[in-house]
């Protein structure tokens, strides 16, 4: 296991210094993590293909953005999450817009083809109801704190680079984010309990 985790950094640290081959060797390594990332995220069989071959990509872009701020692993799972979960929402309102209509020659899936073919129907509510919660509590947040909030985990800037970004304090973005989330704890309290 040390050994594995030896040649992990090693393997990394050439490909962020721009070896083709250690990319090419990293985004290997992280190919269970693309794996599970689409069957916990994006669990569309349809196309899995297409969303593995998609997330090999946001493996490469991840090498080629990383800034050596942070995990560089726990990056690219925060990275392939909200790609996943994106795309997925993308696809669940595509193919409800194709299959609003159907046509009396068209066979509609059942419930229990959908249990079948491993969908996690519960799971898939749940996380909906989750994100229609958190939705909410961002959109009750005054419009600073919405952006530093959207800033910070949707476009994964640092506190300095928000600071910049909006013209005021680092300590300004601090307190925002702070009172933010702690208005959105309360939010969440009062309305889903």
């Amino acid at each position: 296991m040390m050994n594995d985790y030896k040649d992990f950094n090693r393997v990394l640290r050439s490909a962020l210094v721009g070896e083709e081959r250690s990319k090419v060797k990293l985004i290997d390594m992280l190919d269970p993590l693309i794996r599970s990332s689409i069957n916990k995220y994006c669990p569309v069989y349809s196309e899995y293909e297409d969303l593995y071959s998609d997330g090999r990509a946001m493996v490469l872009s991840c090498i080629e953005d990383f800034d050596n701020k942070r995990s560089f692993l726990k990056y690219v799972k925060s990275t392939l999450k909200f790609f996943y979960m994106n795309t997925y929402k993308y696809l669940r309102d595509v193919n409800s817009d194709i299959h609003d209509s159907p046509s009396d020659d068209e066979e509609s899936l059942g419930i229990f083809d959908s249990l079948d073919a491993g969908v996690d129907i519960e799971g898939d509510f749940l996380e909906g109801e989750r994100l229609a919660m958190l939705k909410a509590a961002i959109d009750s947040l005054t419009p600073r704190q919405e952006t530093v909030v959207r800033l910070f985990f949707y476009e994964r800037l640092g506190l300095s680079e928000i600071a910049d970004f909006l013209g005021i304090s680092k300590r300004t973005v601090i307190n925002l984010k702070v009172n933010a989330i702690n208005n959105m704890r309360q939010y969440i309290s009062c309305h889903y309990r």
